[in-house]
């Protein structure tokens, strides 16, 4: 499977799930709030370049109003030549009446536009010298007409330059238009894109959101069963730990009082009580000291463990000592690893670990069966193999063998005696030294036990 990219998966887990519960409902709310900043960005620039394409369509308009103004003053003057009749000046009037109009309105139109000023300047200067130079020609015309002609000639290349001067300056405002136009264009063009995109960012933050809050009901749920399961754990550790207790309790209470009364008359049987007091009181003992272990161990997370352990010659001395406190009424094979091998562990602990092995095999092992303990590498791991050839444990009870103050019902008739916290010990023992401990057992056939723990690295 593929690593999971992102934050969201990789620091997701440590997060609480009000965090967790934050985020997702954040998601939504990022996705909506960037969609709606988008399309207010993308609706105010489009009506920024819409207003710019009317601003330069207006220019262009009062532009060509400003050419018929000049146009209709020099058909005026020309007319008003020819005829000599007044009424041909009325164009030139209207004309000259309206360009300052016109001219003020296309110099405030530009006034965003610093290069098309400055061109309008030069614009502004042509078209007033145009319009000076068509009025000096209202003067009544001398006997000498030819300092006339020269005057309409002058007129003429001037009102020449100024027709090309206005016809450039509307060609670029045209230029300015069109690229006006592409973009609110593109604008457009983008919007829509960002609806599409905003749709499916929508699905998909949705789905996404829907997911997480799916996975975070799941996890709260099983934690939701974990602790009700820790909860009923606790309960029947309770009863157990009760019920086991009160045996021995009762049993000393028992001694002690018998003890009292034959303390004088029959003092060899009161010793003989006392002797079981002691002997119930030190495993009454044991028992507390297992179930304080387990207690205190009980969902804490693995350590991390310093202190190397070389395997071979640590489980030789164990199987030494025991060998040593033990009945010789079985055949014990020891096999150890012809290489050193080394684990970082608890060296109490993992002690512990075999010793509970080996006194179950022998508890659960008629004597002249044979009990063996082998170590060897298997990969990157460290295997401790227990096996015994005794009763062996039924296909019922195999399930819940590590379950605290389980004992099988074929060991209880036997009347082999036990707390069924061993096996319990053993298993979370291993658990926090990052390993594993299997079973593989047939009634009557015997068992084995085997430990896996990570090779030091």
């Amino acid at each position: 499977m593929n690593r999971r990219r992102t934050f969201t998966f990789q620091g997701w887990p440590q997060l609480s799930p009000q965090q967790r519960g934050f985020l997702i409902i954040l998601l939504p709310v990022f996705c909506l709030v960037s969609t709606v900043g988008i399309f207010v960005w993308l609706s105010m620039s489009m009506s920024d370049y819409e207003k710019a394409v009317r601003h330069s369509q207006r220019v262009q308009l009062e532009a060509r109003e400003l050419l018929n103004h000049l146009i209709d003053a020099e058909t005026g003057i020309r007319g008003y030549h020819l005829t000599q009749r007044a009424s041909f000046l009325e164009p030139y009037h209207t004309a000259l009446a309206q360009l300052p109009a016109t001219l003020e309105e296309i110099e405030t139109l530009l006034s965003y536009s610093p290069q098309q000023l400055t061109n309008f300047q030069h614009l502004k200067t042509l078209v007033n010298r145009s319009i000076g130079l068509l009025t000096a020609q209202m003067n009544p015309p001398p006997s000498d007409r030819w300092p006339l002609i020269q005057e309409i000639e002058q007129s003429k290349r001037v009102m020449d330059q100024t027709r090309a001067a206005i016809n450039a300056f509307i060609t670029a405002e045209e230029r300015l238009l069109v690229n006006r136009q592409q973009q609110l264009e593109s604008l457009r063009q983008m919007h829509a894109i960002a609806l599409i995109l905003a749709v499916m960012v929508g699905f998909l933050g949705s789905g996404l959101a829907v997911r997480l809050f799916a996975k975070l009901f799941r996890e709260l749920e099983r934690r939701r069963q974990e602790l009700e399961a820790a909860c009923n754990r606790l309960s029947q550790f309770t009863a157990n730990a009760s019920h086991e207790l009160r045996a021995p309790i009762a049993a000393i209470l028992s001694h002690a009082q018998v003890g009292i009364l034959l303390g004088q008359q029959q003092p060899e049987q009161a010793l003989l009580r006392l002797e079981k007091v002691a002997s119930l009181a030190k495993s009454m003992g044991q028992l507390v000291n297992d179930l304080l272990f387990l207690a205190r161990h009980e969902g804490v997370s693995p350590p991390d463990f310093t202190t190397p352990l070389e395997v071979g010659t640590f489980i030789q001395a164990i199987a030494q000592e025991w060998r040593e406190t033990h009945a010789q009424s079985h055949t014990f094979h020891l096999q150890l690893p012809s290489v050193p091998l080394l684990i970082k562990g608890d060296r109490d602990m993992l002690k512990q670990v075999v010793l509970n092995l080996l006194s179950n095999a022998e508890r659960y092992t008629p004597a002249g069966g044979t009990i063996t303990l082998q170590v060897s590498q298997r990969g990157e791991e460290v295997v401790i193999v227990v096996a015994d050839t005794g009763i062996g444990i039924s296909a019922t009870a195999l399930p819940h063998i590590f379950d605290y103050f389980y004992r099988d019902e074929r060991v209880q008739r036997r009347g082999i005696r036990g707390a069924g916290l061993g096996l319990a010990i053993v298993r979370q023992i291993v658990q926090l030294h990052r390993g594993s401990v299997l079973v593989e057992s047939q009634e009557n056939q015997g068992s084995t036990f085997t430990v896996k723990l990570p090779l030091a690295t």
